[in-house]
């Protein structure tokens, strides 16, 4: 496990030192940590989907031209299980 060393300035330092006392945690780790976690729960789709769309720009572009409309009736095969991408796709 890493470890961290992160200057938050007097005002920030005096805040978390606050939050500890006050929210019942017993260091300021604990604290932080507990932070971390809730901004990935809060961020997780988001940065999954983020990577999916870099992913699809870095892949170029398809050489077979379809409408939206296509595009979205195949998603939707595919999701049921209705179609073999690697055939049809």
């Amino acid at each position: 496990m890493g470890r961290k060393t992160i200057d938050f300035g007097e005002t920030l330092d005096r805040y978390i030192d606050f939050a500890v006392k006050q929210g019942g945690y017993k260091t300021e780790a604990e604290y932080l940590r507990y932070l971390v976690r809730k901004d990935e729960e809060r961020n997780r789709a988001f940065l999954i989907t983020k990577a999916a769309v870099q992913e699809g720009l870095e892949s170029g572009v398809s050489p077979k031209a379809r409408t939206a409309e296509e595009i979205v009736t195949l998603a939707k095969k595919r999701a049921l299980g209705k179609t073999d991408v690697n055939r049809h796709g």
